[in-house]
Formats: C-alpha cells, structure tokens, sequence
C-alpha cells in the first residue's frame, strides 16, 4: 500500500491506523450499520419482507467493511487526499469479491424448483390461509441407511418430533398424516408452506450403521426457502433420545417461540432403545392395515412394552393393534384381524389399563380404554368418562378426537363431533381419513352435501383410500336418480379391496333394487367365498320377498334365528313381512327380547316403526299411538336419510302414520321423502305391509311411478357405463338433491 506524505518514521502499526483513523472508521461505520439493520428489521416486520432482504443487507454491509477501512487508510490523516491508482484497484478487487459473495449466496438460497406439485384440497371451515411463524411441518426423514428396512427409523424419528413439538402450545404443528404426504416428492419448500399453512418446515435424513447413527436437520423457512437452521448429529445410537430433544429445543428457539414452565417440546416417554425401535417397527406395520402385519405388530409391541413395561405409548399402539385384530364387521366396515372378537377385545382393554396406570396425563390412553370399552355396551358410561378425559387433556391429538367423534356420533351428536373435527383439519389438511370421518359427522347432521364434498376431497388426496368410496357410494345408492354414480362407487371400492364383505353386501342388494339380477348374484358369490353366509341370509330373504314369496322370505329368517344369535337387519326384514298375526306377534316378541338385552339399538328410534306396526297389526293399537307420539316430533325434525344415521331416515315416520291409520299424514311424509330426493324403493314399498290400506292411492301411485322411472333411467346409465371415472369424481356433492312432485 503507498504510504501518504504524512507518514512518519518509526510509527507502530496501531499508532499509523489511530493516526489514519481507521478505527474511528470502523467503529462509526459498524454503529451505522447496526442501526440501518434495526430499520430494517422493523421495515420487514412490518410488511412481512422476505427473511432474505435481511440476510443481503448484512452480507452486504460486512463486504463495505474493508471499503470503508481502506478509504479511511488514505483519506483518514487528510481529507482532501485524490484517490491514487493502488487505492482504486484495492477497492475494485473488494468490490469484485464481494459482488461474487452476493451472487454465490443468492444462487445457493434459491429454493429447488418443484418436479410435481400435489393438488391442494380445499380447506376445512375453520383452516387458517395464512402461514405464522410459529408453526411448522416436519417432512419425512429421508433413509440414507444401506439397509431399506431402516425405513421405519426414519419415519418414525420424524414422527417422534411431530409427537414431541406437538406438546408445545405455542407452537402449531402440522400432523403426520398431512406432513408425510409428500414422502418421495420434490416439492418447493414455500408450495409446501401454502398448501400447510406453516412458516417452517423441518427436513432431515437419518443412516444407521451398525451401532452408529447419523441424523441430519434443517429448518427452512417456507416465504423464501432459506435456512433458519442446520445441524448434523454423529452419536451411538443410544443418544437417539438426547438428539431428539435437542432437535426440538433448538426449533423452538429458531422460531423464536417463548416457552414456559413446563410447557416446551414433551417425550415419547421411553429411554429404552430396545423398546424404542420395537414400537417404531410396530406402528408402520398397524398403520398397514393387514391382517398379517397385525400378527407382527403385536409381538414387536408385546416385546416393546417387555422392555420398557411404563412406555404408555407403546401400550396404546398394542392396544389398538388387538383391537383392530378382531374379526368383526360393522356398517362403516371391518376389521382386518382374524382373531376371535372377545379375545381381542379383552386384550386390547388390559394393554388400555396398562396405558392409563404408566401414563394417567396422557390423552391417547384414555381415548384407548373408552374405545376398548365401548365395545362392552354396559360399560359406556364409562367409556363415555374416558373420552371426556382424554379430551380434556389432548384436544389436538388425532388418536383422542377420533374415537371420541365417532363415540358422539353414535350418541346421535354429530354436530359436536363435527366441532371436533373442524380444528384438527387445520393441523391435518391432506389427511384423507380424518376428511372422511369429518364427512361422516356433517352426514349425521344432515349436511349430506357438505359430506359428500369431503368424500370428494378424500378421494382426491388419497385415490387408494377404500372408505371414501364405499360411504358415498353407499349415499348415493340412496339418492333419487343418483344410483348408477352410487354403484360406480361401491363398485371401485370392492375393487380396492375385494375382501371387504360389507361392501360387497351392500352392492349385492344395490345391484338387485336397480333390477341387475346377474350382477347381484355373482356379488353373493363373491359374499360366499368370503366365507360370509350371514350376509347372504338377508340377501336371500330380500329377493324372495320382491319376487312375490313372502312365506319363504320369513322361513329363511327364522331359520337363521333359530341357529345363530339375532342380528338387527334380521328381525328389521322379518318386521316387515307380510304375515299372520301370529306371526307378527312372534316377531314382536323376538325384537323386544332383542332390545331387553341390548337396549342400545333403541336410541335414536332404530326400531320404533317395527313395533309401532307390529303393535297395531296384532291388536295393540292404543300402545302403537303411544309410541308413536312420542318419535313424530323427533323424526320429523330430522333428515330424510344419510350413511351414519340410517334410523333417523324419516321413512319410519310414513310407515308408522300409515299403520295407525293416519293416511293422509303418511302420503304426505313419502312426498316430502321424494322432495328432499330419499330413494325409498318403490320394490320395498310394494311388498311392505305397511302400505296396504293406501297401496291404491293415486298419491301413493305417483311416488312409487316417479321412484321407478328414476331408477330405470339410472339403470340405463350403468349399463352404458358401469366404471368410476374422474368426472364421476369431481361431481360428488356439486349437485342439488330432491325431487319436484
């Protein structure tokens, strides 16, 4: 550097800097700087600037550092100094430099263009658009291991850390379900931001070997893709837990979320590797649905909670492994398990027990043992404690809100259950399942084409998912006019999943009330190789009693009564046969010893019009009004029909004001039932006893004509196209139900 004409002799290298005040320089321009960024971070808060604005101006400000240095080496001592040729390239070469460090930082900052963006689904009534900054995603750990079967590791170390920054209540963040939709997806860290609703996303990859273990993390801000954090993690594989909670401190911290007391990142409650890596195994196998899965689930849970016997979590997933175990088969349904029904049951109410007792604070085991009781119908009460519990003290969690929904929409409170619901989409938007039960709720409310449209949302998230289509094809069977797009579904969900005999009943029974008699049969034998000979008992009884034999229809029930324990859809086809009053007043009696020891199915009115009917057909006509006053106002409140809430389908209405002789009121509920586009079936109104003394009422004629003609123009268009297809898809719930009389 050439020196200035003030140069001095014998002058120390501190003393020629204080002399060019280069240090006053410096300081001046640092305090300057300083405070430029603290404008600018105000600017930035203000009107939500990108965090790299801020990042720039700094990078920007450490490179005029040196600048000003050197500016001040030559024209500190004296100010009117021309720059000379030495001073000029200095400042050219920092310049240059610097520029470089912009364009380098810029380039790698910029986020990865998206290979594939997912479709976004519409959002829940209560999911916020905007992102906060306290809130976050935490994707899919990516498995660097050599060994593929290290998969589960990394799943479930990710899963762990929504478990754990889920117990932060300042902290929103994101579910499993939704986050790991994007598992093997390039997608733009700030498309993944909008779709979420999350201001951070945590991304990481995990290698095992042998007794060693890598774990990678960064947290990216989703408004401009850059980093807020980065840490790599070489420990024994024994620290996994000690990195776990590091992990979560640290993304606390970076966003800047205020924690207290006891109120930061919670545990998986274990420090037991062994018991740690058997229940991470055993959730990815339960979460497959399999029978065989199941099998080996339960020994790796089992052995898990060997090890480590107060790990509550790992109660709760062998809890719910037994229960699903079962081999059982409702409505909305079966189970995939073989296992006789009262042991798993049994089983999956001491894992429950065990659950609460290592964990009494924890929602998730309460919510285990009120569904591990409800199985035990004198046990609800009970159950019905637990829920309220486990509500109480895990209101965001899945695990809680799902058995408890779906426990209230039972009760016949689905709006309440809906409530549930509407929050846990803004922390699940892209989970197909909870969408589903969500729709379940609005159904048994009455909004069919609020449910309908989640059923579509479902669907469009998850194509593969079996349960979407068997319920609103199951709706829409029921639909005046809407059949054949009923069929198609049903039709795709027995498709998915061949084995699944409840959907296969269902379609059996669609297909023979839409006249298609072959398919209805080779439906039953698809029921028959099931090894489902009950579900064909009903199906054989049906068909009789459309075909004009009623006697045989009613010896094919009772004979199956007579051999197996009473089934509600038994006795519901039995009541509504044509018969003696003998045989009525059998039936009668079969259907109150049936409510004697289940009273349950009497709530909600399940079989008031059966009784109503059977009461007045032999005899008892004063108790058949008494009964029906005191359902007329509660069913005329309710919707005309819906997948959930078969018993409240104000058909039951019409048949018991016509078989206590109110006519006139009866033909005007089954217009009202056209109206609001309920299919009654005209097949069932010509053989239902129910309907003799109006059967030739013009009234009555016009219903069941426009029933028919629905049906045949429905039927015409199955046949010209049987198979779903993606137009079918996008129409469920966009358009109007009812129909004009």
């Amino acid at each position: 550097m050439t020196d200035t004409p003030t140069e001095r002799e014998n002058e120390g290298a501190w003393t020629k800097l204080r002399r060019r005040k280069a240090v006053q320089w410096g300081i001046a321009y640092a305090a300057g700087a300083w405070g430029l960024l603290q404008v600018l971070q105000f600017l930035a808060d203000t009107y939500d600037w990108p965090a790299q604005v801020l990042r720039l101006a700094t990078l920007a400000f450490a490179i005029g550092l040196p600048i000003a240095l050197t500016l001040a080496w030559y024209h500190g001592d004296r100010g009117h100094q021309k720059p000379v040729r030495t001073e000029l390239a200095i400042i050219a070469l920092l310049l240059l430099l610097g520029g470089g460090a912009l364009w380098l930082y810029g380039d790698r900052s910029a986020p990865a263009k998206t290979a594939a963006t997912p479709a976004t689904p519409t959002p829940a009534p209560t999911a916020t658009g905007s992102k906060t900054s306290a809130s976050v995603a935490v994707l899919p750990f990516a498995n660097l291991s050599a060994d593929p079967a290290n998969e589960y590791l990394a799943d479930g170390i990710a899963e762990t850390m929504i478990t754990m920054l889920a117990q932060v209540p300042q902290l929103l963040v994101i579910g499993k379900n939704s986050s790991f939709s994007y598992k093997g997806k390039d997608v733009d860290p700030r498309t993944i931001g909008q779709q979420l609703g999350v201001g951070a996303l945590l991304e990481g990859s995990v290698q095992r070997a042998g007794d060693r273990l890598r774990v990678a993390v960064q947290l990216v801000n989703t408004r401009d893709g850059g980093h807020l954090w980065a840490e790599t993690y070489d420990r024994p594989v024994s620290d996994v837990f000690a990195v776990q909670d590091d992990i979560a401190k640290r993304v606390t911290e970076a966003l800047s979320v205020a924690l207290a007391g006891r109120n930061g990142p919670g545990s998986i409650g274990t420090t037991n590797v062994a018991a740690y890596d058997a229940y991470l195994r055993a959730k990815q196998l339960v979460d497959r649905w399999e029978s065989k899965s199941l099998v080996e689930a339960v020994a790796l849970l089992e052995r898990s909670v060997a090890a480590d016997p107060n790990f509550a979590r790992a109660w709760v997933e062998l809890s719910r492994a037994y229960g699903l175990s079962a081999k059982v088969s409702d409505t909305g349904g079966v189970t995939p398990g073989q296992m006789p029904e009262e042991q798993a049951n049994a089983l999956s109410e001491r894992a429950a027990r065990h659950a609460v007792e290592a964990a009494p604070g924890l929602g998730a085991a309460h919510a285990a043992l009120g569904s591990a009781l409800l199985v035990r119908r004198d046990e609800r009460k009970q159950a019905a404690e637990e829920f309220e519990l486990a509500i109480a003290l895990s209101p965001d969690d899945f695990a809680v809100v799902d058995p408890y929904a779906s426990f209230l929409t039972s009760m016949g409170r689905p709006k309440e259950a809906a409530r549930l619901f509407e929050p846990l989409l803004a922390r699940e938007p892209r989970d197909a399942t909870i969408r589903t039960w969500y729709a379940r709720s609005l159904d048994g409310s009455g909004d069919i084409p609020g449910a309908l449209k989640q059923y579509r949302e479902a669907i469009r998230l998850q194509p593969e998912f079996v349960r979407p289509y068997f319920v609103a094809g199951d709706t829409y069977t029921l639909i005046v006019g809407k059949t054949d797009l009923g069929l198609r579904l049903l039709r795709r969900a027995t498709l998915l999943d061949p084995d699944q005999p409840t959907a296969v009943s269902i379609l059996a029974e669609r297909y023979r009330y839409l006249g298609e008699a072959d398919l209805a049969r080779q439906a039953e034998a698809e029921l028959l190789r099931l090894g489902e000979n009950k579900e064909l008992i009903y199906q054989k009884a049906q068909a009789a009693a459309w075909d004009g034999r009623p006697r045989q229809a009613r010896e094919i029930i009772e004979k199956a009564l007579v051999e197996e324990q009473a089934r509600y859809d038994w006795l519901w086809m039995l009541a509504m046969l044509p018969g003696t009053q003998d045989d009525h007043g059998a039936t009668l009696r079969r259907i109150e010893e049936f409510l004697a020891q289940d009273p349950d199915w009497n709530e909600g009115g399940v079989f008031v019009d059966k009784t109503v009917c059977l009461n007045a057909w032999t005899g008892n006509e004063q108790v058949a009004r008494d009964e029906l006053a005191r359902w007329e106002s509660a069913w005329k409140s309710r919707h005309a029909f819906g997948y959930i809430t078969p018993a409240s389908r104000r058909n039951q209405l019409a048949r018991s004001l016509a078989c206590v002789g109110r006519n006139d009121d009866a033909l005007t509920e089954l217009e009202a039932l056209l109206n609001e586009g309920y299919n009654i079936g005209w097949q069932d109104m010509a053989v239902d006893p129910a309907y003799d003394a109006i059967r030739g009422d013009p009234r009555f004629r016009a219903v069941s004509d426009k029933l028919k003609a629905a049906d045949a123009a429905a039927k015409a268009r199955f046949r010209a196209r049987p198979d779903l297809n993606d137009s079918d898809i996008e129409s469920l719930g966009s358009e109007p139900i009812g129909v004009k009389m």
